[in-house]
């Protein structure tokens, strides 16, 4: 994909901002009633839509419900009214992501626009004005330093964009290592992920532009947020992080010369160090890879992933033992990682060791889980009461050209949804075999494991007919509401415990 001049792209899947929606109706932040005198609106859930998906996409809200004025017989209206992605600039601060309401594109009956569509565009202003999304602060913090070192420009001054992206293809890769010595980094396989419509915040440096040519859409089908680092801004980090390092002592060891890089597929170390007298040098790369799993905190069980690092592709001319904490050191500073995405874990396998890995937690899906949340807490804060509910799990990561590019299924609100297909595991162990849930598709297209399911089920972000989620001391599952009817149920119905 051609980023140009764009360093950071974050795409947000418009689901996000439809299950807000869907949660202020139904705790009546956005009220289902309204009263002017002898004039009362009765409103229908509004519907956050995306039009002319296949061409240039327009993003909007489908406004429906019935009007009674005095006397008269109710009436039916619905209204579709813009709404446009901008930047909002403020004043000696750093911009934000925004949406403003725009005009009243399409009325039924004809003229109820004018009564009824000053009203709506009157009660979304006033949510949209609690909808900024902070996102550019936590962007730029990650690559002003290394830009710019010691005196970086005022935030305000960095080109930022923010806009519907629409459909086109992102190139998933997966690379892996060959049978050489040291192995060499190859392409193991690969295909075009179609993406859907999305909200798009870019960054570029300043006097550059944040444009990505043709306003594609990042944002795989099936992906809550994809974020997307350019390989010139990963570059400009790795230099900074690596160099320094160069003068520093580990475990005795003085580092001479460190040098990383972005490679088509991870990440090119190279540099040497001394140590009574003996000097080690590496060279080779690092492949980046993404892995799902569970992990145990505070004794339950969450589902969600890491990247792990294959180490067996860097060359090493001596074998000391204090080469196993070094790198350990070179892993545990690679700038980006520091800043990339929350609960994305460093796992270098450090086979000649023989030891545990060591995980290194990143930042960056952190912050733009915080940039949400904060818009989020703002909106959910109108109601005085219903704080919104908000979910994200790790879904996928790799290196596409050099840029380093991270899948987030992310849900907020209220999501309603039922199921398309189950994907069943099977098991043998002695004495038993059989099948289990092993991942549940949804109709919208969002491919979740039952922990995953279970954690949303049970938080009640996604409501499914029929089925609800379940918190054990093992962790969250999927349960399907008993019934004599196969086809509502995950399992045959004589093996769903009713107890």
């Amino acid at each position: 994909m051609n980023l140009a001049e764009t360093k950071i792209a974050v795409g947000i899947n418009v689901d996000v901002f439809r299950g807000i929606v869907n949660f202020l109706y139904a705790n009546e932040t956005i009220p289902h009633n309204l009263e002017f005198g002898a004039l009362e609106i009765q409103l229908n859930e509004p519907i956050i839509e995306i039009r002319e998906t296949a061409t240039v996409p327009r993003l909007g809200i489908h406004i429906t419900g019935e009007f009674i004025d005095g006397t008269s017989p109710a009436t039916e209206f619905a209204i579709w009214v813009c709404l446009q992605p901008f930047v909002r600039a403020i004043p000696d601060a750093t911009p934000v992501a925004a949406l403003s309401v725009g005009e009243v594109e399409e009325a039924s009956p004809p003229g109820i626009g004018g009564i009824v569509g000053a009203t709506a565009t009157g009660l979304l202003n006033g949510i949209l004005e609690n909808m900024d999304i902070p996102i550019y602060d936590s962007l730029i913090a990650g690559l002003e330093e290394a830009a710019f070192g010691d005196n970086p420009p005022l935030r305000s001054t960095w080109d930022t964009d923010f806009y519907l992206g629409q459909v086109s293809e992102i190139e998933y890769v997966k690379a892996g290592l060959d049978t050489g010595n040291p192995p060499n980094p190859t392409v193991m396989g690969s295909e075009m992920l179609p993406t859907t419509p999305a909200l798009m915040a870019t960054l570029a440096l300043p006097g550059e532009s944040a444009q990505i040519p043709e306003n594609p859409s990042i944002v795989p089908n099936g992906t809550g947020i994809q974020i997307m680092i350019s390989r010139d801004a990963m570059d400009l980090s790795l230099n900074l992080n690596a160099s320094s390092k160069i003068g520093t002592t580990i475990d005795g060891a003085t580092i001479n010369a460190m040098e990383m890089r972005m490679h088509d597929f991870g990440i090119e170390i190279s540099g040497n160090a001394e140590k009574s007298g003996a000097t080690v040098s590496w060279d080779g790369v690092l492949v980046l890879l993404y892995r799902k799993f569970y992990f145990v905190k505070s004794s339950k069980r969450w589902h969600d992933g890491f990247i792990d690092v294959m180490t067996s592709g860097i060359d090493v001319d001596v074998d000391l033992k204090w080469y196993v904490k070094l790198a350990r050191a070179f892993l545990a500073i690679l700038g980006p990682i520091g800043w990339i995405t929350h609960s994305l874990w460093l796992s270098p396998k450090l086979k000649e060791a023989d030891e545990a890995p060591d995980f290194v937690k990143g930042a960056f899906r952190e912050e733009v889980s915080s940039a949400l949340q904060n818009m989020i807490g703002n909106v959910g804060g109108l109601s005085g009461e219903d704080e919104i509910p908000f979910m994200d799990f790790g879904q996928n990561a790799w290196v596409l050209n050099g840029h380093f590019t991270h899948s987030v299924l992310t849900f907020a609100g209220l999501n309603r949804d039922t199921i398309a297909n189950i994907e069943h595991d099977t098991f043998e162990t002695e004495g038993a075999y059989g099948t289990s849930v092993g991942m549940i598709e949804l109709r919208k297209g969002y491919n979740l494991h039952p922990q995953e399911l279970g954690r949303l089920l049970k938080s009640g972000i996604v409501q499914i007919p029929n089925v609800h989620g379940v918190e054990a001391q093992y962790g969250f599952y999927v349960r399907t509401n008993p019934n004599a009817n196969p086809a509502d149920n995950l399992v045959d119905p004589a093996e769903i415990h009713t107890d």
